[in-house]
């Protein structure tokens, strides 16, 4: 599989491992639980999730996405010349603080936008009068996530001005759930009332538009969200939104990140190890030194705390986790190598080194543990 490289510093030794295969089989597992007209949009915002975009957009142009979710317009003319025109939704609302020829080569290179206010429609009208060109508009309805859309009653005004203006085309009405990870579903059921409302108030439903509300969470958990398109990030990349018990569909984790030892010593007992003394062996430690650290996205909050993994032994991270280094106890690693790997973050849901368990060590979600992952890091596609 050819490996498209966008960036321009990367360092070959701290390697991130995308396993195409799995990506694949986890996007044709959610396909398995929409109807077979649904749509699936690929979201591969924040460099893919931290996997890397141009690696994960040439993965999935094998299979059938039919297409793909970004944040900004810059991430969209990035992946642009990689997808064989297939359409690309820039999920960041169209706004006034764009350039007048932002708002223009969103419109002469096809992308779908998101229309979230009226002066943001003003704008629109105004950098496309006396152009030849024609947006396309998704528009964002406000049912309770109280973000970026806009409350139905000013949602049915933008609709007559998009129908209006003759350099804006309705392209998908959409909402966004707010609850939809969670277990209790009911607040997720009534944003699904409140959109459903709103598409049959306004007949949304005969015209010839995209209507989509399900992320991953609301793909894999609630069928009547999956309308015209579902729009998945986590869990294509192997992840529920929090683990789940039984769930419908089996995801395999994308991404291993691994890094050599690049140094093997002995502390004695009593002595230090890294800033601020907060470990002390009590005993004679080999200590194995990683060059990964926080610049790297691996969290200062780790120290002390989390594991890392040679083959499948884990191994303790000691002391505090520095900008490019942390440090291992190997004393009870039998025959430690110089260049040996190690496990940073596992692809396996179980280990001790998943995303999931170290979200729980940063108090935190596993979409940030792998957005983390740096762009400098070494995507290798197996």
């Amino acid at each position: 599989m050819r490996v498209y490289r966008a960036q321009q510093f990367i360092r070959p030794d701290l390697q991130a491992h995308i396993f195409a295969q799995d990506l694949l089989d986890n996007v044709r597992g959610l396909k398995s639980l929409c109807p077979t007209k649904t749509k699936f949009c690929a979201v591969v915002k924040a460099n893919a999730y931290g996997h890397g975009i141009a690696e994960i957009v040439n993965i999935l142009m094998a299979d059938g996405v039919d297409a793909f979710a970004v944040a900004t317009l810059y991430e969209a003319l990035h992946i642009a010349p990689m997808i064989e025109n297939r359409p690309v939704m820039i999920l960041e609302p169209v706004n006034p603080s764009q350039s007048i020829e932002e708002i223009q080569l969103c419109a002469r290179s096809g992308f779908d936008c998101v229309l979230a206010s009226r002066d943001s429609m003003k704008y629109i009208r105004h950098a496309l009068k006396d152009t030849p060109y024609t947006l396309k508009i998704h528009l964002n309805v406000e049912t309770g996530m109280g973000r970026c859309g806009i409350m139905p009653d000013l949602a049915v005004q933008l609709l007559e001005e998009i129908d209006e203006c003759p350099n804006t085309r309705l392209a998908g009405v959409y909402t966004h759930l707010a609850t939809a990870d969670e277990e209790d579903l009911s607040y997720a059921y009534e944003q699904l009332d409140n959109f459903e409302r709103f598409l049959n108030d306004h007949k949304l439903k005969q015209r010839d538009i995209i209507i989509h509300a399900a992320n991953s969470a609301a793909t894999i958990k609630i069928p009547q969200a999956h309308y015209d398109m579902v729009r998945c990030g986590i869990s294509m990349y192997g992840y529920y939104s929090r683990p789940m018990d039984n769930p419908p569909v089996q995801l395999k984790p994308v991404l291993k990140l691994q890094a050599p030892i690049s140094q093997i010593k002995t502390v004695p007992a009593g002595h230090s190890v890294s800033y601020g003394q907060s470990f002390t062996p009590d005993r004679d430690t080999v200590c194995g030194i990683v060059p990964l650290g926080y610049a790297d996205g691996y969290r200062r909050c780790f120290s002390n705390t989390a594991h890392m993994k040679i083959g499948e032994k884990s191994v303790p991270v000691i002391g505090r986790v520095c900008m490019d280094q942390v440090i291992l106890d190997v004393t009870d690693i039998p025959d430690i190598q110089l260049g040996q790997m190690v496990t940073a973050l596992d692809n396996c849901h179980e280990s001790i080194c998943s995303a999931y368990a170290l979200a729980d060590l940063a108090d935190t979600i596993c979409y940030e543990i792998l957005t983390m992952v740096h762009a400098h890091v070494n995507r290798i596609v197996h």
